[in-house]
């Protein structure tokens, strides 16, 4: 909205700028979570719409039943009424991040929703499933339809992220199958990683955040050029939506550090974990997220670990899978357990900003 007064007012030309508009967007995201956090849990309170713990679990998380839940709707409230107060409207990625926004959100509700409502399981795997797809079609649609880099080869070709002129080309078909894939990994993974107080969004903030300057990157022509990324016209404006995601997810982070007065549900870790993957795909970075989301993989893996060898040879692997409930009944307080995650998100960020410019120079 801001950027469209731009236009009918000289004085506010200034407001065209990403690199201000993503200030803006990062503020205002934070300050709207954070004023309406605290009536949002309260009604959370009153309608009974509280956590509920595996009895299976380390006992130190029985104290948590009955923190409210559903709190990933202020992390979306705040990033796509910040996206509309301060992005270009017309910008064709903005636009397709509020539709996926929306779509994956919905998954989540649903899902939250109908454990307090209906069975405690929620939405079947099955569904969940079903419904990311359908978000994978709508990216690949829109990458066939409006193209990335102006060339259709490339754009459905898998990147490689350290060598420049070294991609692997799918064809539309594959292409489909990868996206999948990829959604399903990065909304899923950040579902098992929220686990404990805090442990889920700060990783999600620092990946938006590389991913925020990549966009930068990837949209400014000479930039691009300079560290041998493809140029995508108008993909810059992904920054000013990230930039909004990062400051919502520090205003839920004031509630959710320990102890936590509110936890995001699957409204949120599906969302946040879907909206990293198609802004991947969208920026050709889809094998530099593995990276970027290491911490998330790391959870991911020792689940499939655990199940795995308990099938096949009847012992487990790990304590309790998810990793970090490993480390717990290890000893380490919840709270360490966090920090140390945290530092290896923030690690593998800092790795992948590397490599974006290492592939400069290569």
């Amino acid at each position: 909205m801001l950027y469209l007064l731009a236009g009918y007012f000289p004085v506010l030309e200034g407001l065209k700028s990403i690199y201000l508009r993503s200030f803006l967007a990062f503020i205002l995201a934070f300050l709207v979570v954070l004023v309406t956090g605290k009536p949002f849990i309260k009604y959370l309170k009153v309608k009974k719409f509280g956590e509920s713990i595996r009895e299976e679990g380390p006992v130190s998380h029985f104290s948590k039943k009955g923190t409210p839940t559903m709190g990933g709707i202020l992390i979306i409230f705040g990033t796509l009424l910040t996206g509309l107060l301060v992005g270009d409207l017309f910008n064709k990625f903005l636009i397709l991040m509020f539709i996926i926004t929306l779509l994956f959100s919905s998954i989540g509700f649903i899902d939250d929703y109908k454990k307090f409502t209906v069975n405690k399981k929620g939405l079947s795997g099955k569904k969940k499933l079903m419904g990311q797809c359908f978000i994978a079609i709508v990216t690949w649609f829109f990458i066939k339809e409006f193209g990335l880099t102006g060339n259709k080869i490339l754009d459905l070709s898998v990147v490689n992220p350290i060598l420049s002129n070294s991609n692997f080309y799918l064809g539309s078909f594959l292409m489909l199958i990868f996206i999948a894939l990829v959604l399903m990994g990065t909304s899923n993974a950040v579902n098992i990683t929220d686990g404990l107080d805090g442990l889920a969004i700060m990783p999600v903030i620092i990946g938006a955040t590389i991913l925020g300057i990549i966009a930068y990157f990837t949209g400014h022509i000479e930039l691009s050029n300079h560290l041998n990324l493809h140029y995508i016209a108008g993909i810059g404006e992904l920054s000013v939506f990230l930039s909004a995601l990062v400051g919502a997810g520090l205003g839920f982070l004031w509630y959710n550090f320990y102890p936590a007065q509110i936890f995001m549900g699957d409204t949120g870790s599906l969302t946040l974990g879907g909206i990293l993957g198609v802004v991947a795909i969208l920026l050709k970075q889809e094998l530099l997220l593995p990276i970027i989301g290491g911490v998330f993989v790391l959870e991911a893996v020792s689940v499939i670990l655990q199940v795995g060898s308990f099938k096949m040879r009847g012992k487990r692997v790990f304590r309790m899978a998810p990793i970090h409930h490993h480390f717990e009944l290890a000893g380490l307080p919840e709270t360490k357990v966090t920090m140390r995650f945290w530092i290896v998100a923030l690690f593998l960020g800092m790795i992948a900003l590397g490599i974006v410019r290492l592939r400069g120079i290569l």
